[in-house]
């Protein structure tokens, strides 16, 4: 079934890849009259608390009628019963209309503790070259020219150059002081394997003086390019690799008739800030998101993660005192409850 619901994160594809961090899936399909309507993956694994579950992207329906969604979101419980799954992480389409209510009525209350990517920035590439290189800074687009004016050069990676591209992104985790994600390179490999033999990968990478700075993975699915990972050893930042990098990629899925580029991920209280129209923060302005931004990208908030338990005991525990007191742990880390955090939690 060809939708534009449809994400590499509800593919098989990507079952084959997380099999690596231990994940095991099931898919299930809806029919109407012998056609396929919709249906859904559940990525699942055990862990010492109990069999936990995770429905990326999905349950995908087309067309989104409340009838077959309904359906749908039954179905994610039943086979969740019937795997012995104790608890459902969900999160719909990015341009899903399934609504908190119909989610709600199931059960499925508001949480993420995967710390499912809820915002992210998405650059339209469909109306041309012209148009998308108007809607980036002046900046960016000066940065990329000198780039190319100072002999970087941007070539297409093999499945050779993984170990190359997987050093680059561990440099990047370093110093931004996170673990990397996929975290080895044979993870990376797997991706491989399972993706380019449709066309679904493509990696690049930035050289100067026969030196690669920096690399980017992107995973090709439908109509969309999703900028997945990126790499960077920080060297010869006055050559801007970088803004060359991610111009020739936006300048690529325009002339293959893509219509967005997606970063995957984006800050939400900047998000935020610019639907309203406010000034950023300091802070925010200094952000690594910024530098996104200026290739003329479009904050979109995503539909929230959402937790179904089967255990109906265990469920109202956890929505009840586990939420809030995350919720509140969060708030803390955000200064809100600064003068009492330290006797609260």
């Amino acid at each position: 079934m060809k939708t534009p619901m449809g994400q590499f994160q509800q593919s098989s594809m990507w079952a084959q890849v997380k099999e690596m961090d231990g994940w095991e899936s099931l898919r299930i399909l809806a029919t109407i009259e012998d056609q396929i309507a919709g249906g859904f993956q559940i990525l699942w694994r055990n862990t010492r608390l109990g069999r936990i579950g995770y429905a990326s992207k999905g349950p995908v329906a087309f067309p989104e009628k409340q009838i077959l969604i309904e359906r749908l979101v039954v179905l994610m419980c039943d086979e969740a019963r019937n795997n012995k799954i104790l608890a459902l992480i969900v999160q719909p389409p990015d341009d899903s209309q399934i609504t908190s209510d119909i989610l709600g009525h199931y059960n499925y209350f508001l949480s993420n503790p995967m710390d499912v990517i809820e915002t992210t920035l998405l650059v339209d590439v469909s109306k041309g070259k012209e148009a998308l290189d108007r809607g980036m800074s002046r900046k960016t687009r000066k940065n990329a020219r000198l780039a190319d004016k100072f002999g970087v050069t941007i070539r297409e990676g093999t499945e050779e150059d993984i170990g190359l591209f997987f050093s680059l992104m561990v440099e990047s985790c370093k110093r931004q002081g996170v673990k990397p994600n996929p975290s080895s390179e044979k993870a990376f490999s797997r991706l491989w394997i399972a993706f380019s033999k449709f066309n679904c990968l493509r990696l690049t990478f930035a050289e100067y003086n026969h030196e690669v700075l920096a690399g980017s993975l992107n995973i090709v699915f439908g109509k969309k390019v999703n900028l997945w990972k990126k790499g960077w050893n920080f060297k010869c930042r006055d050559r801007y690799p970088n803004d060359l990098l991610y111009y020739e990629t936006l300048h690529w899925a325009c002339t293959n008739n893509f219509n967005h580029c997606d970063f995957i991920a984006f800050d939400r209280s900047i998000a935020e800030a610019l639907q309203k129209g406010a000034p950023l923060s300091e802070a925010q302005e200094k952000s690594r998101h910024i530098f996104n931004l200026r290739f003329g990208g479009m904050p979109k908030i995503l539909p929230p993660a959402r937790i179904w338990i089967s255990n109906s005991l265990l469920r109202f525990g956890y929505e009840n005192i586990i939420v809030p007191l995350t919720n509140l742990r969060r708030l803390s880390k955000h200064n809100y409850f600064k003068t009492f955090s330290g006797s609260l939690l």
